[in-house]
């Protein structure tokens, strides 16, 4: 496993493994994971900078998202 991934080996499931196994995510992929709505997953994603465009397709670019994410949660 990578990065500090292993440190937490027993609270993960199948369900972390299959999404940390993509490096971009959609909206509706953030919002089932990390059990929020859609309004606030877009408006977190912006502020990360973390969303990118692909012709009609969003991405969230998951690393930059989960370090906004953490640095949220220390305020």
């Amino acid at each position: 496993m990578s990065g500090n991934v292993w440190m937490f080996s027993d609270e993960i499931d199948d369900e972390d493994l299959e999404f940390m196994s993509h490096d971009y995510v959609t909206y509706n992929m953030a919002c089932e994971y990390y059990r929020l709505g859609i309004k606030p997953v877009v408006c977190m994603a912006h502020e990360a900078g973390a969303v990118y465009k692909i012709g009609k397709k969003v991405l969230i670019r998951r690393s930059l998202f989960e370090a906004y994410l953490r640095e949220q949660r220390k305020i």
